[in-house]
């Protein structure tokens, strides 16, 4: 908006898995993030909610995962995110096609987009990740290397989400607008939005079909915000252009609200506080079970519930 009031760049990128063991073999031992939280779901307390991300789960750097079990596939199409981009380093493109090959993990040959070398995977669910060459200026302050990965060629941060929208102009007016992007260069029928950190990228895809949401799809893609008061006054610019936007949520690592844009992608706007340190010690990060604190009475029927998982290394 201009004002300040909005961070520069991505918060998280949420997915939705069909198997969570599959999906922390994929994010933590193929890719080696670091699981940094596990919590039943603040929407649906059955569902178990994964995230990843650098040492500490800093903002910029997160992929979350809401597992349906066993759930109805979705389909991917207009109104959501079809891939995600993550920064790897400029030389470690050659280290990430060979661990591809020996680990049988499905990927198409490095290709250049908008100037990068990339290389597109795809996860356990169908979901197209990129891993993006980034030329290095220094590694970042808490960067993390699991699953025998070196931390030469550690995945850095969020760089990019591709959506599909049928209304792009208008979809990109409205990043531009409410989260402090600027316009950057196209390619194709792909328009490049772009903060200091990482780029939007929205595609033309009228007359695609329609998306809909289930395991294998990309659920929304949530912008950073300094402080709540930054959410609270980009939730009444949204109120004053009328558009349908949810009042602030709570999510206990940070304080958001959702609001679908023009074309039907569903953003969120997440303060950078307090973050994934607030309940664990950069130590222990991602080793316990959490449940909302409005179901702390049923915390023990609901872990029963809950999938079990095991991280890399550990016994089955």
């Amino acid at each position: 908006m201009g004002d300040g009031s909005v961070a520069d760049g991505i918060h998280h990128v949420t997915f939705v898995t069909r198997r969570a063991q599959a999906n922390v073999d994929f994010y933590a031992g193929f890719l080696g993030m670091r699981l940094v939280k596990r919590t039943a779901g603040y929407e649906d307390t059955n569902q178990l909610h994964l995230f990843y991300g650098d040492g500490v789960g800093s903002p910029g750097t997160l992929i979350t995962c809401l597992a349906w079990e066993d759930g109805n596939a979705g389909r991917v199409g207009l109104g959501q995110p079809i891939e995600i981009g993550l920064a790897i380093g400029a030389d470690s493109l050659g280290f990430w096609l060979t661990r591809c090959l020996e680990r049988g993990i499905a990927h198409q040959l490095p290709v250049r987009e908008f100037g990068e070398s990339v290389l597109r995977l795809t996860d356990p669910d169908g979901i197209i990740v990129k891993l993006v060459a980034q030329p290095s200026s220094g590694d970042p302050a808490h960067l993390y290397a699991g699953g025998g990965v070196p931390l030469e060629h550690a995945i850095r941060r969020v760089r990019s989400v591709a959506i599909l929208s049928d209304k792009p102009d208008e979809t990109a007016q409205f990043v531009t607008r409410y989260f402090g992007y600027k316009a950057g260069s196209r390619e194709g029928a792909t328009q490049r939005l772009v903060s200091s950190n990482d780029a939007i990228d929205v595609r033309d895809a009228r007359g695609f079909w329609p998306g809909a949401p289930g395991p294998g799809t990309i659920d929304h893609v949530a912008f950073r915000a300094r402080d709540v008061r930054g959410v609270e006054q980009t939730l009444a610019a949204l109120r004053r252009e009328g558009d349908t936007v949810t009042s602030l949520k709570d999510r206990h690592y940070f304080t958001s609200l959702y609001v679908r844009e023009p074309a039907g992608v569903l953003f969120e706007l997440a303060t950078d506080g307090p973050g994934m340190l607030i309940d664990e010690t950069a130590d222990t990060l991602g080793e316990k079970l959490f449940v909302p604190p409005r179901s702390h009475n049923e915390a023990a029927a609901i872990r029963v519930v809950l999938p079990q998982i095991r991280l890399p290394g550990e016994e089955r």
